[in-house]
């Protein structure tokens, strides 16, 4: 049995890690019976060049984004039991915040085995089709985004593996929005076939609506990502969703004698439709280089000025965006990439420039 003995030793493990060249997490405590602890991590700089404010996307209209993250965990099995515990340390870049890096706690729950049925895992934990909302997009970064919930609190998770099939299904309770608005609560699901050349999954979601105290009401949301390899280095995919989602188009301020928290209803909600699709590739020139590119669209209803629930905002795109991607990745070591992309079109941003190390 190898156990660390002290916090000095605990330190010097995860300053090691932080240097690491190796993708494998850092073994801090395992034993005969199988029981392991192991720290791992990601350290990455880079950010969005050219971005444009008009888009909606970042918190300030600033022609360089910083999009620097960190994320340190723990994560172990005893017996039937496992665990996780993650802290990230990311630039909060997105439209409405604040733009400060800031340290948050983003994982913290327990999970049960259930043998060859799989596992379940409750706390704060991503909902089921989170880790497959993207998975025909080879690209790095500047691609269609499908919008579901995310990690979320007070979340109760189920993940089954059968041959080629894996599922996966999730509740949350009082889900929230990035930016901290109530959703209601959320089911989220997902089912998919993983073959040797072939894969592609289905997801689903619906959350309850936060019954007038934020603009979300009740949402449905469907995505499809599929993977192909046509050759040992040639890959094709494609990722799409459709979204409908009751927002909110009026609200009344019901109580406002403290001024830093003012009390307001939410009323008059309406179904908009969103939608979003890219068909995407993967060239592997070697190990170390791979060239990336997508096509996209995506469309809201808000965008569009003939729309009843038009936001008024007059944009260069109209009703849907359209915009290319083209990028290369370089691993100089199998736990380092970086990565560069290019884009055309009404993205974003003109460039995409990152470095990342895992260990």
């Amino acid at each position: 049995m190898d156990i660390l003995k002290n916090k000095k030793t605990l330190i010097a493990y995860a300053l090691a890690g932080l240097f690491s060249t190796t993708s494998q997490a850092v073994t801090v405590y395992q034993n005969d019976n199988g029981d392991t602890v192991s720290l791992y991590g990601e350290v990455g700089v880079g950010g969005h060049i050219g971005a444009d404010y008009e888009y909606g996307e970042f918190y300030e209209d600033k022609s360089y984004i910083d999009d620097s993250f960190a994320t340190l965990g723990v994560k172990g099995q005893k017996d039937k039991m496992h665990f996780r515990l993650e802290v990230d340390y990311e630039r909060e870049n997105w439209k409405y915040a604040s733009g400060d890096m800031v340290m948050t706690l983003d994982k913290l729950f327990l999970g049960y085995e259930l043998g060859q049925f799989g596992y379940v895992e409750a706390g704060l934990t991503d909902t089921a089709f989170d880790d497959y909302d993207r998975w025909g997009d080879y690209t790095f970064d500047t691609t269609v985004e499908t919008g579901e919930a995310g990690d979320q609190d007070a979340t109760i998770k189920y993940e089954g593996h059968f041959n080629h099939i894996k599922v996966g299904a999730s509740y949350s309770y009082g889900a929230e929005s990035s930016s901290g608005a109530e959703l209601g609560d959320v089911v989220n699901a997902y089912v998919g076939y993983f073959g040797d050349g072939f894969s592609t999954v289905l997801g689903f979601e619906g959350r309850g609506g936060s019954n007038g105290t934020s603009k979300y009401g009740e949402q449905k949301l469907i995505g499809l990502g599929m993977r192909f390899d046509v050759t040992n280095r040639l890959s094709l995919g494609f990722n799409g969703f459709i979204e409908q989602e009751d927002l909110a188009q009026d609200k009344t301020n019901i109580d406002i004698t403290d001024p830093d928290n003012i009390i307001t209803m939410y009323n008059d909600y309406q179904t908009v439709e969103h939608y979003g699709a890219l068909v995407s590739a993967k060239y592997k020139i070697n190990k170390q280089w791979d060239i990336t590119g997508s096509a996209n669209i995506e469309g809201y209803e808000h965008w569009d000025e003939e729309s009843p629930y038009w936001d008024g905002k007059i944009n260069s795109w109209g009703k849907e965006r359209t915009w290319g991607t083209v990028g290369v990745n370089y691993r100089p070591t199998s736990s380092t990439v970086i990565a560069f992309e290019a884009n055309a079109g009404d993205a974003a941003q003109d460039a995409y420039a990152y470095a990342r190390l895992y260990f």
